[in-house]
């Protein structure tokens, strides 16, 4: 049964994570843009209507790192002492894009590594709202969604890739991502199929 606190969810079986749809990493001039992450939006927006129509959690994902870059992989602390951070908390980069921007009574999470769960409380969130069932979008495939999706399962969630709402740098990594994850037994389909 859904119930809300001022606007705010308490309970749903089904929760969306966008993960990373930040401009930094859609839009076309950003510094870790991901190629086919801004044609996803229109089927992001889409399911996200769908989805808030029908009392589904709503969760963003942000990666959001210190200005000195202390909290990024060390494999890529090398853009933060070039000058070329990325996900600085309080820039328009690290804002979610403005088509899908979150509304009243979605949920923030924020992390700083590939998988939405590692040291992040989304699981406790997940956990307290009841969900049974978790939804991946976002970008990007072998990175973030991978990892999330994996972790989620692993998790106990009943976890889909909603795969017209993910993206990667190209169709062929995405294709082999998906066959990747659809061999570890997560299906991976498009919303259209989840909204019938």
């Amino acid at each position: 049964m859904t119930k809300r606190i001022d606007g705010m969810l308490t309970a749903a079986e089904n929760a969306v994570l966008v993960v990373d749809m930040q401009n930094d990493w859609v839009l076309p001039e950003s510094p870790m843009h991901v190629a086919g992450a801004y044609a996803t939006l229109p089927a992001i927006s889409n399911f996200l209507d769908y989805a808030r129509s029908n009392d589904w959690a709503v969760i963003y994902v942000y990666r959001i790192h210190r200005i000195s870059g202390i909290d990024a992989e060390s494999f890529r602390r090398h853009f933060f002492l070039e000058g070329k951070p990325f996900g600085i908390e309080g820039t328009s980069g690290a804002e979610i894009v403005k088509e899908i921007a979150p509304k009243e009574g979605d949920i923030k999470i924020i992390k700083q590594r590939f998988s939405a769960f590692f040291a992040t409380d989304l699981d406790l969130v997940l956990r307290g709202l009841g969900v049974k069932n978790v939804y991946v979008c976002g970008t990007q495939y072998p990175n973030c969604i991978r990892s999330t999706a994996v972790d989620s399962m692993g998790l106990d969630y009943n976890t889909t890739v909603v795969t017209d709402c993910c993206s990667a740098a190209t169709e062929e990594v995405a294709d082999a991502n998906i066959f990747d994850i659809r061999n570890m037994g997560i299906p991976c389909i498009p919303s259209s199929e989840i909204m019938k």
